[in-house]
């Protein structure tokens, strides 16, 4: 993995963040989130920025190192792949020296937005503006994200089961 050659920044406008210091090849394992499993009933923040929901009530909290800095973009050059409790972030595409890694927060969130919503600074032409679970996005974007591999299987479950 590539976590050696990763850097936390401070942004322009999004705080901290993430850069690649080298070259990163598409479909590339760029690193694992490290953080205690969490449940809704074992968090001590359900609010904090670095809680990654992995299944439909289990979360990775924060780690305290660059994994927890990996901010949100609505159009993303990563995605997190999930196997049981492990979340590994993949490059969707080469990722050039000195770019920002981000990765769609909607993809691996099950809240509605009356439970959890974030004003997005992606900066992007795509910002959606405001981020929530997955079913908030619109369903020609699931699908491209289904496509793509980027929706976790407890969530692509959840969507055809509706």
């Amino acid at each position: 993995m590539y976590q050696k050659y990763l850097k936390i920044i401070d942004t322009k406008n999004k705080g901290k963040g993430v850069i690649s210091t080298i070259r990163i090849p598409k479909q590339s394992a760029i690193i694992e989130f490290s953080g205690d499993i969490l449940t809704e009933e074992t968090m001590p923040d359900p609010n904090h920025p670095a809680l990654l929901q992995i299944s439909l009530n289990s979360f990775i909290g924060p780690s305290g190192d660059k994994d927890d800095y990996i901010n949100h973009s609505c159009d993303p050059n990563c995605y997190l792949h999930v196997v049981g409790s492990r979340a590994i972030l993949y490059s969707l595409y080469e990722i050039a020296p000195n770019m920002e890694l981000t990765f769609d927060y909607s993809t691996t969130s099950t809240d509605d937005i009356e439970k959890w919503s974030m004003n997005c600074q992606c900066g992007s032409s795509k910002c959606r503006s405001v981020i929530s679970g997955l079913h908030y996005l619109q369903d020609d974007l699931k699908q491209e994200y289904i496509k793509k591999g980027m929706i976790p299987m407890f969530l692509s479950n959840k969507i055809f089961q509706r």
